[in-house]
């Protein structure tokens, strides 16, 4: 194991050894290398006078650029042409997430780490996979869901699905046939994860506030119960109701 990734468990082991034990044995794995990225990362921040990281392009001390393509955009070429984080730029996650305690008043208070911008869902779910999940183990889903999620997890890393009925005969939402699943999976393996998503796709259902505090007080008695339990969840519309 590199001695970064190293430290980084220590550290996690230190402050929230529950946190180090969900990981995968990849996510155990990762670190951030002090290379390049990170040389870059440090640059942005601190250099100044000279930045000798990535090569770029420059003329008559700024970027170098065509005007005919600037002329379309509404920022300047420093704001617009260089390397970004590979994190994300640093104002927009600040932005970001100020948004999410704007929109999300119950927020208030509650410890949020700043947001890792990824290329979209696909990107993002694979990261979550790949760090939290091996080979083997069980994701648990509503039986209508993103068809992406099949080739993410199962196909590209081989983490078996685990269905159940999303919807009552009343047509509300299935708590307890999910429960169900969780606590099935929790006894035979030790572990559940679950991932949610709302509002749902392809339903487009959104959650009540009294399904909401049902689930949480489920998964809250497994957890309290010695099992280690990941929730993770795909809001990608968020804020889309109908």
């Amino acid at each position: 194991m590199n001695p970064l990734a190293e430290q980084l468990n220590a550290a996690l082991s230190n402050g929230n050894p529950k946190t180090l034990e969900l990981l995968s044995s990849v996510g155990k794995n990762l670190f951030f290398p002090k290379g390049i990225l990170s040389q870059s990362a440090e640059a942005k921040e601190k250099a100044h006078a000279i930045n000798a990281t990535i090569g770029i392009a420059r003329e008559d001390g700024g970027i170098m650029c065509f005007p005919s393509v600037m002329d379309g955009l509404n920022y300047r070429p420093e704001e617009s042409l260089t390397y970004a984080p590979s994190f994300g730029i640093p104002e927009l996650r600040k932005a970001w997430q100020a948004s999410l305690f704007e929109k999300n008043p119950s927020l208030k208070g509650k410890s949020v780490s700043l947001p890792v911008v990824t290329c979209g869902i696909t990107h993002a779910i694979s990261v979550f996979a790949e760090t939290w999940c091996d080979a083997g183990d069980t994701v648990i889903l509503p039986d209508m869901m993103w068809g992406n999620y099949n080739l993410i997890m199962n196909v590209r890393l081989g983490i078996r699905l685990r269905h159940y009925p999303i919807f009552t005969p009343e047509g509300g939402f299935n708590t307890e046939g999910l429960m169900e699943q969780v606590r099935d999976e929790a006894e035979k393996t030790g572990k559940a994860i679950v991932l949610l998503n709302f509002p749902q796709n392809p339903t487009g259902y959104a959650i009540s506030k009294s399904e909401a505090a049902t689930l949480i007080k489920g998964i809250r008695e497994i957890a309290e119960s010695g099992k280690k339990i990941l929730v993770v969840t795909d809001d990608a519309y968020f804020g889309l109701f109908y």
